[in-house]
């Protein structure tokens, strides 16, 4: 079979019925994730509705992408954990991420269309400054980020999310032998075996190489980590409810967890927007939120069918298809 033919698949199955979230988001070889603290001098409403409808709207225009997603955290939760003798909890303020963006690429020629097309090599990083006083973004090793578990199986989600979610955010600790050691203790030993819990509604786990600078730069943005403490891992939780976070933890305290990690830190998530899902822009990413929302409101069918996408956007509808992967 083809690699263009293997690549099609999946969403041809989307577009199906056929394939759930955790099985989209695992077709993907590649994942970068982009931790952003905002300007300070601009209200973070105005930062977070920027970057949803101004500076989002840029990467579903942009060719390579299996799926974009913005997250809008919440400050970090350290009563949500029990006491662990030798892992630490609390972050300071200066260090707390207010937004990550996850991107996902099938593979490393959709990357480098991605990263070399002007849109992504020109106009986002100079735009990002506009909102974004800080970056540091990382790209995973090949194949390590995976989605264990999704009862959730919204890929295309707009908005709060339906249960408790969480990005978990881990610290390496004095017994971490090294990056690739650590990562399969976060995914053999804490991910795999949360996963199985019933109360789990959607895990995935992210692996990270050692921060050393962002791997997306751009003009006028720091991207020196505001701390000491950098993170080699993290995790998107989803919970029936809050209570479960805690439980999960003593589930793997008394295994070794302070060896390998020296803290975590946990960012709810207030709100989840996806710009690309399945190779394919959203309809938020094609128009930016607010007109999707007037739209739904309105009742107005016709402004969502893709033939009058089409003539608004033109091939930016097909998303990946852009790139001969259409079956």
């Amino acid at each position: 079979m083809s690699e263009e033919k293997q690549a099609a698949e999946p969403m041809a199955e989307a577009e199906a019925g056929g394939v759930d979230t955790a099985d989209l988001e695992n077709a993907a070889e590649l994942a970068l994730t982009a931790f952003c603290w905002w300007r300070a001098d601009i209200p973070q409403e105005v930062c977070e509705t920027y970057w949803r409808d101004v500076h989002g709207i840029m990467f579903a225009r942009a060719p390579g992408l299996w799926q974009c997603r913005q997250l809008r955290l919440a400050a970090n939760r350290p009563d949500l954990w029990p006491k662990v003798q030798g892992v630490s909890f609390d972050a300071p303020d200066a260090a707390q991420p207010q937004g990550m963006g996850h991107g996902l690429f099938l593979s490393e020629a959709d990357l480098a269309a991605f990263a070399g097309g002007p849109l992504a090599r020109e106009t986002i990083p100079g735009d990002a400054h506009n909102f974004i006083g800080r970056i540091g973004a990382q790209l995973s090793p090949p194949g390590g980020g995976r989605t264990l578990v999704d009862r959730v199986d919204d890929p295309a989600m707009q908005g709060p999310p339906p249960v408790p979610t969480f990005v978990l955010c881990f610290v390496p600790g004095s017994g971490a032998a090294s990056a690739e050691a650590f990562h399969r203790y976060l995914t053999e030993h804490v991910a795999h075996p949360w996963s199985g819990h019933p109360d789990v509604m959607r895990l995935r786990v992210e692996p990270l190489p050692p921060y050393e600078r962002s791997a997306m730069g751009s003009p006028g943005v720091a991207y020196q980590w505001p701390g000491e403490e950098t993170y080699l891992g993290w995790m998107e939780l989803a919970v029936r409810s809050e209570g479960v976070v805690g439980d999960l933890l003593e589930g793997v305290a008394a295994g070794g967890l302070a060896e390998q990690v020296g803290a975590v830190h946990a960012y709810p998530v207030r709100e989840v927007y996806t710009i690309v899902s399945a190779g394919r822009p959203t309809e938020v990413g094609l128009r930016g939120y607010p007109a999707v929302r007037t739209i739904i409101a309105a009742g107005v069918e016709d402004q969502r069918d893709e033939a009058v996408l089409e003539l608004l956007f033109g091939d930016a509808v097909y998303g990946l298809d852009r790139l001969g992967r259409r079956s």
